[in-house]
């Protein structure tokens, strides 16, 4: 029998429906070549390009993020291109994966778990590039494996003199941290439905600048459904090459409406609140976050060691089983050994307060030395109160 009523999901994604979002979906199915479609489809467009801050094209993917990834890499590159990807965490060797499967000679930049890219290091590296061999680069906006966010301006700023591509996994960053599509110069940036949007998995909305548009025009890797240069054509005239989610993208124009109202200061400003709460609860408990480091910190989701001795997977498992909040693991070399906790979407302060509060206790269960009751939820609720 369960010991809690309702379920708290704060992972990094897929995260919580707003009612408004869920209840979108009952709306009647309407055929995707209409005339009413297409209108949905053109003013969703234009509203997502504000929310993105850019003039590019904008193009909706019925695939999770990985399918809007794969179709960067797909769509925009030739037979014997090269690429420079910088890695910090699972996700960045995601990239290095989707390169090499489609024959990219792949130089990688890998970094230790928990650090950023070092925009100096990527400059150096690309200053070897004489011959300009390496046409497009591959990074993270916020890597959710590490909780690490890396500055997508300084490294845009280094990529764009080299003259490559610089093409952006937001994903799980975008409207959790600044993002100038435009004003940084940002080519091609892939987010994705089941994170900030506040929606279910399965949508992809993909920004493409100018001089990506290009390098599509002239690529000849092999592709099908997930063609950039397709859904770019038929969006332009409010339509998708293929039969799209259609429940889904009726979610995400009421959650785009949602957000608009909302304002993305405000979303900005909600997620580094909440950020700087958690952060400071767990360190008051002692805990060590896996980044340490305040300024690279992940604005969508928090990674912490469990207290010595104490299994951060025991913490994650009663923590599900009493309270019914879902935290997130580890990923590769690090599953098990941390957990994760997200503030990513449609989460608020209570959540996080619910959530502190509850780990307070399973840490004291379990024996974590030093736990003082209220000690984190104080830390919490100091944030808040500030103005």
């Amino acid at each position: 029998m369960k010991k809690y009523v309702s379920e708290l999901l704060l992972i990094p994604g897929p995260t919580p429906v707003p009612t408004e979002v869920a209840l979108a979906a009952a709306q009647n199915m309407m055929s995707h070549r209409s005339g009413p479609f297409k209108k949905l489809m053109l003013d969703l467009t234009a509203k997502l390009q504000k929310l993105l801050q850019t003039q590019n094209d904008v193009v909706i993917l019925s695939s999770s993020g990985t399918g809007g990834m794969e179709a960067a890499v797909a769509s925009c590159f030739s037979q014997g291109d090269k690429v420079l990807v910088a890695a910090i965490g699972n996700f960045g060797k995601r990239w290095i994966k989707l390169a090499k499967v489609y024959g990219l000679a792949t130089e990688v930049l890998e970094y230790d778990y928990g650090q950023a890219v070092d925009p100096s290091a990527v400059k150096a590296l690309l200053a070897k590039d004489t011959e300009k061999k390496i046409k497009g680069v591959f990074f993270q906006m916020n890597e959710t494996s590490t909780a690490v966010l890396n500055d997508v301006e300084e490294l845009a700023k280094v990529i764009r003199a080299h003259g490559a591509l610089v093409i952006v996994d937001a994903i799980s960053g975008f409207m959790a941290s600044e993002l100038k599509v435009d004003d940084w110069g940002l080519d091609v940036v892939i987010t994705g439905s089941q994170k900030a949007y506040m929606l279910p998995p399965g949508l992809a909305i993909v920004a493409v600048s100018e001089k990506a548009k290009k390098a599509i025009e002239t690529s000849d890797l092999p592709k099908f459904y997930l063609s950039l240069q397709a859904a770019l054509k038929q969006g332009a005239e409010g339509q998708t090459p293929y039969t799209p989610a259609v429940s889904l993208i009726y979610q995400l124009a009421a959650a785009v409406d949602l957000l608009t109202d909302e304002g993305l200061e405000s979303i900005l400003a909600r997620h580094e609140r909440l950020t700087k709460a958690v952060r400071s609860a767990l360190r008051s408990l002692g805990l060590k976050l896996l980044n340490e480091n305040d300024r690279t910190a992940s604005r969508a989701v928090t990674a912490v060691y469990p207290p010595p001795g104490l299994s951060a997977d025991e913490i994650r498992k009663r923590m599900k089983n009493d309270f019914g909040i879902t935290l997130a693991n580890g990923q590769d070399e690090l599953k098990g050994k941390i957990f994760r906790i997200g503030h990513l979407g449609y989460v608020d302060p209570k959540d996080v307060l619910a959530a502190i509060a509850c780990l307070e206790i399973i840490l004291s269960q379990l024996g974590a030395p030093g736990i003082q009751w209220g000690k984190g939820v104080q830390a919490v609720q100091d944030v808040l109160a500030r103005k």
